[in-house]
């Protein structure tokens, strides 16, 4: 079943009575690692990851705390971080930077005494350990939708569930307006999105799906997201490996290419201007291949980062 991201009907619908579910205490919350009570409203919190980063500052929060994705290799433990990609300039104050949002420096975070922590499932392992020292909430943010369904449990932690109606009222208008963005050979068309990490495995793509987070985001544009060589109809994913000789069964009018891991936008274009298989595809003969980055496209994955994709994306298809 193909998923697509609410309507602004559908949004409203979602939100029917949001607004009277002022958050009291204590709060006992809900999220992929269990339940997790407040004794109040947080005010202090530390944020594991992009993601947690971009649903906190959505709703008006700014950290005391943030762990970054693993693959950016930063190292400045216990001090405050200022190169955080994207959202760096929404960021007013000086969080501390606490290492990789998989397993965090947990003296560092036990230090800045946080009354909530904000990560995702792929910290599970160190939930015991997190939940020890400051009530912890972990969200799943992978698939499309995700985060409209997250944002009103994090706003009830945070005692600001109108701020969350707001933005995902304002987001799903702005996704409507978005089709309209797109040059018009493109709109309805069909496309293939791929991640790429370069290197030693530059010669490999993993194909996106409709309900994948960056997937779902391109076909909630209208695009028709081409899945070439898929085995399973009901694998809406995608997550297929394909080689470069692989890529010769898309039908894609478009192809996007999200440079993950350490690769590099630039680096991918290169890589695929060197491939001779790529080379021959009618994406590629038409000039509707386009090279992004997966810390924006694919690791961020919130409503700030569904505005900044479309102006990012608005001014590459140019």
């Amino acid at each position: 079943m193909i998923l697509r991201r609410p309507t602004l009907l559908l949004a409203t619908a979602l939100l029917t009575g949001l607004l009277a579910t002022a958050s009291a205490a204590p709060l006992t919350l809900r999220h992929a690692a269990g339940t997790t009570t407040l004794p109040a409203p947080a005010t202090r919190v530390v944020a594991l990851g992009p993601h947690a980063l971009d649903l906190l500052l959505s709703l008006g929060i700014q950290p005391v705390g943030y762990g970054e994705a693993a693959q950016l290799n930063l190292r400045q433990y216990g001090s405050p971080i200022r190169q955080i990609r994207y959202l760096g300039s929404r960021v007013t104050g000086a969080p501390t930077y606490v290492g990789d949002r998989f397993k965090p420096n947990l003296e560092v975070i036990a230090s800045l005494r946080p009354d909530l922590i904000v990560g995702e499932h792929f910290a599970q392992d160190a939930y015991p350990a997190l939940n020890a020292i400051a009530p912890t909430l972990l969200f799943r943010g992978t698939h499309s939708g995700d985060w409209q369904k997250t944002l009103p449990v994090l706003a009830r932690a945070v005692n600001r569930p109108e701020r969350a109606a707001q933005v995902i009222r304002q987001r799903a208008a702005a996704a409507d307006r978005a089709r309209q963005t797109l040059p018009a050979w493109l709109r309805g068309r069909r496309a293939l999105i791929v991640w790429n990490a370069g290197g030693a495995t530059r010669d490999l793509y993993t194909v996106l799906g409709p309900t994948d987070w960056t997937g779902g985001y391109f076909q909630n544009l209208g695009l028709t997201l081409d899945l070439p060589g898929r085995q399973d109809p009901g694998l809406g994913e995608g997550y297929l490996k394909l080689s470069s000789e692989g890529l010769s069964a898309t039908r894609a009018d478009a192809i996007f290419v999200i440079a993950s891991a350490k690769n590099t936008a630039a680096q991918a274009r290169r890589d695929w201007q060197a491939n001779p298989f790529a080379q021959r595809l009618p994406a590629s003969r038409a000039g509707h291949v386009y090279f992004l980055d997966m810390q924006l496209f694919g690791r961020l994955r919130g409503p700030i980062a569904e505005d900044l994709m479309t102006r990012e994306l608005t001014r590459t298809l140019r």
